[in-house]
C-alpha cells in the first residue's frame, strides 16, 4: 500500500486482543468514552438494543459468584474446580463492561438487532486501544441464571452477550495470527462476476 495511512488507521490496524492484564484499569473518564463509543455503532432505527453495566474492583465478586451459581444451576454436578474457573474469570481484567443484549419490538428483525449489539463490543475494544489500554472479549459457557438475571437485571427478553475486560497489558501483546491481507477476504464485483481483491478481471481467467 503506497498511500498514506492516517495515524488512527494505524493503530486500529494494531490492535490485538490481550489475555493477561494487570492495573491500573481504566478511569472513569476513559470507561466514558469508551461507553460513549458504544453507543455509536450501526443501530436500525436508533433502537438501542443493548445495554451497559461496568463491573471493576470489589464488585468482581458479586459477578464471579453469579457465573458461578450459573454453572451450578446448569450443571447440579459441578465440581469445585469447574466453579472456581467461572469464578475467576471475573478477575482476569481490573475492569470489564458487561454487554447485555436488549432487543425491542417491531419492525427491525431480531438478528439485526443484535449484530448491533455484537458490534458495541468491537466499539469498545477499539476505543480501549486508541487510549492505550488493552482489552479482549470474553465470555462463559453459561450466560443465564437466576442470580446472574438478577444482579444485571435482566428482562425475559435480555440476555448476556459477554463483557469486555480493560486493563493494562503487561507487555506489548505479540501478534500471533497470520498475517491476513484484502486478497485473503475479499472480492470485488466486477462484470457481474467476482474478482479477488487485488487481481484483474483477466488474472482471474
Amino acid at each position: 500500500m503506497t498511500e498514506h495511512v492516517p495515524p488512527a488507521v494505524a493503530a486500529l490496524l494494531q490492535r490485538r486482543s490481550v489475555k493477561r492484564f494487570v492495573e491500573p484499569g481504566p478511569t472513569d473518564a476513559q470507561l466514558e468514552l469508551i461507553l460513549q463509543a458504544a453507543t455509536t455503532v450501526p443501530d436500525h432505527n436508533e433502537l438501542r438494543p443493548w445495554r451497559f453495566v461496568v463491573v471493576s474492583g470489589a464488585e468482581r465478586h458479586d459477578f464471579g459468584e453469579a457465573l458461578a451459581a450459573a454453572g451450578v444451576e446448569v450443571d447440579a454436578n459441578l465440581d469445585d474446580a469447574r466453579r472456581r474457573k467461572l469464578y475467576d474469570k471475573a478477575f482476569l481484567a481490573p475492569a470489564f463492561v458487561v454487554i447485555v443484549f436488549s432487543p425491542k419490538p417491531g419492525t427491525v428483525a431480531t438478528w439485526e438487532q443484535e449484530a448491533s449489539a455484537a458490534t458495541t463490543g468491537y466499539a469498545m475494544a477499539l476505543t480501549a486501544h486508541l487510549l492505550g489500554l488493552a482489552s479482549i472479549w470474553k465470555s462463559a459457557s453459561v450466560r443465564t441464571g437466576t442470580r446472574l438475571a438478577s444482579l444485571l437485571d435482566l428482562t425475559d427478553e435480555e440476555r448476556l452477550m459477554g463483557w469486555v475486560n480493560l486493563g493494562t497489558a503487561p507487555a506489548p501483546p505479540r501478534d500471533r495470527r497470520n498475517p491476513v491481507g484484502p486478497a485473503d477476504v475479499a472480492s470485488r464485483l466486477v462484470s457481474g462476476r467476482t474478482v479477488r481483491w487485488g487481481q484483474s478481471e483477466a488474472a482471474q481467467g
